[in-house]
This record gives C-alpha cells, structure tokens and sequence, in this order.
C-alpha cells in the first residue's frame, strides 16, 4: 500500500511555553510604526511578516503611524508562528528604573544599558499565541521582533525569565553554538551562594515547559566548570535531547545522575527541577573537575 505523500512536521520534542515572554522598554517618545517592525517585504529592515493593530485591522493609515498604546499581532508569512505585543506606558507598567539603575545589580552593566533603561517612555511586552511546531523557526522570529524593535526605539530588552536585561545586539548570539539554536539566547546560569555551598542553577527551560537544572554544594572554584556544564547540557536538550529521571551526565569515570530536586520551595516557587547528583562518595566538585580534563583531553 502506498503511503500518504505527507506527514506531520518533526518537532525537536517540546514546544514553547505560553509563559514565554520578552519586554522591551523603549526610550523614545515616539514609537516607530509597526511596519517598521515587520512588513512582508522586510523593506526597511523590517522582518519578514505580517503585522497589524489588533481591533483595527482594516485601517490601512494605522500601520504606518507611530505605534500607540495598544495589542498588536505579528505573524511570520506562512503563519505558523504568530506574536502578541501589549504596549503600555512606562506609569501603566508599574515600571520604575531606579530601582534597578541604582541597585547593585547595575554596578557592573554597560553603561548605556542603564542610560536607556533610566529613559524608557513605553514598554512593550511579546508574547506567542501559537507558534511553528518545529520550534526552532518560531523562536529566531520572536528574538528577531524584539531586537527590531529595540533596535529602533533605542531600547532594552527585558528577558524576566532569566532575569537579565541585554542591549538589542546582545539579544541573539552571531557565534551560534548551533545553527538551528543556541542555548545562550534562551538560557541563563546562576549562582547562589549560601551557607553550605554554591547552587548552580538553570533559568529558562521552563520557557519550553521543561525542568530546570541545579547542582549543590559547589565551591567558589567550581562556577566556570559548573556555568559550561549546565550550558552544555540546555544545549543538548534544546537539539531534542530531552533529560529524564536517572539520565547520566559528564565524565564516564563520574557521571552526575539526574534526580527529583527543587527541594527549596522558597527558592523554586514550584517548577519543576532535576538536581544533578554526583557519584556517591565524590563531590560534585571532583566530578566537574573530572568532566574538564575529559573534555580537553
């Protein structure tokens, strides 16, 4: 029997969370319009999409006015991925930047990261409504949105999620690990230090429903091993190779097991997280250690 000409599109194995969202905060007073951010042409340095006023999709004279308060949906031509962005004002936000600019949290940041946030006028934050099941597509738009817009309103991007702030050009790596992703545009890793040790830990893979990552009990010496081995493994699960309860990661001599972990409710706020646990009777610093001289071996 011959078989059906066509089959469903090949997914890396996850898709990408509703609770996925960037915030760009813009420092102009006035908003480009929005086919300067998308047009079907790409004319202008635009992306390649569709772009309309949500409400007002006939009025023509909409689109090429400065952007208002407002939602407005960004579609990529084929229409598979699709964007919702909310603009507010800076006051309806409830967004005040002192408060970052003069913590510090600031003290090491470019700065003119903090010049443009301390000048953000209005906030617009890009969500999906449905997106390309092949992932990979889907996520290069909606980086490629918020870097446009960014870009042309003198703004930052806020990514909460990994609570970080980038200037536009920081946003999407041009030394790609991958060409399909890299897990450096999605992923952070963090560390806190506390009374029995350094936690490295993962945000972002809850972006695509996924478990985060943590290792405890580290030294201060171990935050470069431990900050490249977490990259590593988010690399891996972001080509589709999806971790699983007892998975092994690292050296062979000393592999870290995947485990139930995000014990520290207060800390976590209940997503789930795989505690990387090294072999019993070795710290997790012999094993990170380990990994090193095996993989630059």
């Amino acid at each position: 029997m011959r078989a059906w000409p066509f089959s469903k599109p090949k997914t890396p194995g996850f898709g990408i969370s509703k609770g996925y969202y960037l915030t760009i905060l813009s420092s102009r007073s006035v908003l480009p319009s929005i086919v300067e951010i998308a047009n079907p042409g790409g004319t202008g340095g635009a992306a390649v999409g569709m772009a309309v006023p949500l409400g007002n999709e006939t009025d023509k004279a909409l689109l090429t006015q400065p952007m208002r308060i407002g939602s407005y949906a960004i579609a990529t031509p084929d229409r598979k991925t699709v964007l919702k962005m909310v603009v507010l004002s800076k006051e309806d936000a409830g967004f005040d930047p002192e408060w970052y600019a003069q913590s510090v949290l600031a003290e090491h940041e470019d700065p003119e990261l903090v010049a443009r946030l301390r000048a953000t006028w209005t906030i617009a934050q890009l969500t999906f409504e449905s997106h390309d099941p092949t992932v990979y597509p889907a996520l290069d738009f909606f980086l490629g949105i918020a870097i446009r817009l960014a870009t042309i309103s003198e703004g930052v991007v806020a990514d909460s999620i990994c609570e970080r702030y980038l200037l536009p050009e920081n946003v999407m790596r041009t030394d790609r690990i991958d060409a399909l992703i890299d897990a450096r545009d999605h992923i952070e890793i963090k560390f806190d230090r506390r009374s029995d040790g350094i936690r490295a830990y993962s945000l972002g893979m809850q972006k695509f429903a996924l478990p985060e990552y943590e290792i405890l009990n580290l030294i201060e010496e171990d935050c470069p091993r431990a900050h490249r081995f977490l990259m590593t493994i988010s690399q891996h699960v972001l080509r589709g190779d999806i971790t699983k309860l007892g998975d092994k990661f690292g050296s062979y001599k000393c592999l870290f097991t995947a485990a139930d972990g995000g014990f520290d409710k207060k800390f976590w706020q209940g997503l789930p997280v795989f505690e990387l646990l090294p072999p019993t009777r070795m710290t997790p610093t012999e094993a990170l250690q380990e990994w090193i001289r095996e993989t630059e071996s």
